[in-house]
């Protein structure tokens, strides 16, 4: 198969021109003309993945950051970048159309937490977020829910509102409290927030969990593994081993 093949593909599950503005989903690195029999998917494309496409005989890898977000004015020696075209590697990055997809980002989210009848939330004039109803619980027993179905370690602010409606925005999402609570949510699910943001969530009263960036997004990673597994059943998928950048230090 090509890159353009999987390029095309991608592009029917998540249309690249969904992207928002700001994004730099598409092609980061190659040509669209790569052949190749495996294809290994990522979260971030640093060099450690690298290392494990060509162990894999990977000449694709799709990341879901953008390998490259701003303009780059000189390639240095041993970057990702660079390794990525010192190994003849092409790169395709799925970032915000992924997240706003069917069976993306925020649904697989969804679906991991136990949020049922979800519709889409809109943020920025796009359907960024998700939300949906779950059964009735205590927002710090929903935080060990969380917790635990995630793997990672959760903030919460704790607004006293027991939890049934629930806004989710996998990666950083804190900027978009407002959307929830004029949605009518209790309850907001995200990976990254700011200082302010957890103040304007005790402000406007909604319990707001922050459950890391990694680890709201890296669901997504199994379910397009299949779907790419079922398009090209002839040929390798790999998710690449990556390790959460941070952790928390007790």
């Amino acid at each position: 198969m090509t890159a353009r093949e999987v390029y095309d593909f991608l592009n029917s599950l998540a249309p690249y021109d969904t992207q928002c503005e700001w994004d730099n989903s598409g092609l980061m690195a190659g040509s669209l003309e790569t052949e190749t029999d495996a294809v290994m998917l990522c979260l971030d494309c640093t060099n450690d993945v690298i290392e494990q496409a060509v162990a894999n005989g990977c000449k694709l890898i799709i990341s879901h950051h953008p390998l490259i977000f701003k303009p780059l004015k000189c390639v240095e020696a041993d970057t990702p970048v660079y390794n990525a075209i010192k190994n003849d590697i092409t790169v395709l990055s799925c970032h915000t159309n992924l997240d706003m997809a069917k069976d993306g980002v925020n649904d697989m989210l969804c679906r991991t937490l136990g949020i049922g009848n979800v519709q889409l939330l809109f943020a920025e004039g796009a359907p960024i977020m998700r939300m949906g109803e779950r059964a009735e619980m205590s927002a710090k027993d929903f935080a060990a829910f969380v917790s635990g179905n995630l793997n990672n370690s959760v903030k919460l602010t704790d607004s006293g509102k027991t939890v049934k409606k629930v806004a989710v925005c996998g990666g950083a999402g804190g900027e978009y409290i407002r959307e929830a609570v004029n949605a009518g949510c209790d309850t907001f699910v995200t990976g990254e927030a700011k200082h302010h943001e957890y103040l304007d969530a005790e402000r406007l009263g909604i319990n707001l969990l922050v459950a890391g960036h990694f680890s709201t997004e890296k669901t997504v990673l199994d379910a397009l593994c299949d779907k790419l597994l079922k398009a090209f059943p002839k040929h390798k998928v790999c998710i690449a081993y990556e390790k959460c950048p941070y952790e928390t230090v007790v």
